[in-house]
């Protein structure tokens, strides 16, 4: 791992706000064992995959947790790049092998995994529903083999035929965090993605606010 990414992931880690939320979560998803949590955003730029960094990060440094973070933004993936990796998941491989066990790589964290985005996506839309059944085994063998398993999606909006529907695999989490950029997203647009979350029956925890600021401070 690139030092400067190792040393930016552990700083992540050791933030209070960021222990916080973490643990917000975590107590949100007790009943889940192990749990998945969906990170995304009504738009992109949000910050999200830092969120997903961050969280991960934590789960695995602080509380020793067994963990796994998958990049699922597969048309705009940016999650191995917080780590230094290289995209690495091999579609091929992964329709011979039918595991994930051989595709994931280590983060230079102790207990902390990622499944980067694949590295032959292609040009084209999906259009017989093989990426969302890819995603959904991903997902399934990522909880057989991980205590907690963090997925980064694309953001809700705007919609797109090049992206793996966010709703359908929030629907399949044990609970998704909406990430917001303060004073930059609209009230409308993340009223519109909350409630298209839970249309699709998304247990939505909560919105994290990113990048906000305490005016009494």
């Amino acid at each position: 791992m690139n030092p400067s990414f190792e040393k930016e992931i552990k700083v992540l880690a050791q933030i209070t706000e960021m222990k916080r939320i973490y643990s917000v979560i975590e107590h949100s998803l007790l009943k889940s064992n192990p749990a998945c949590l969906v990170v995304t955003s009504g738009a992109p730029g949000e910050g999200k995959t830092t969120m997903v960094a961050g969280l991960a990060a934590v789960a695995a440094y602080h509380d020793k947790k067994h963990v796994l973070a998958v990049d699922l933004n597969w048309y705009a993936p940016a999650l191995h790049s917080r780590f230094g990796l290289d995209l690495t998941f091999d579609d091929d491989k992964f329709r011979r092998e039918k595991s994930i066990a051989g595709l994931v790589q280590s983060s230079g964290i102790d207990n902390l995994d990622i499944l980067t985005a694949r590295k032959d996506t292609r040009d084209e839309a999906d259009t017989d529903g093989y990426e969302y059944m890819l995603g959904a085994e991903i997902v399934r063998q990522a909880r057989q083999a991980y205590d907690f398993v963090v997925v980064d999606t694309s953001s809700l909006f705007p919609i797109n035929r090049r992206m793996m529907d966010p709703l359908t695999i929030s629907k399949a989490a044990d609970g998704v965090a909406l990430v917001v950029l303060a004073n930059a997203t609209p009230r409308q647009q993340v009223k519109r993605a909350r409630v298209s979350l839970e249309t699709a029956g998304a247990n939505v925890l909560g919105v994290i606010v990113n990048q906000w600021k305490n005016p009494m401070i």
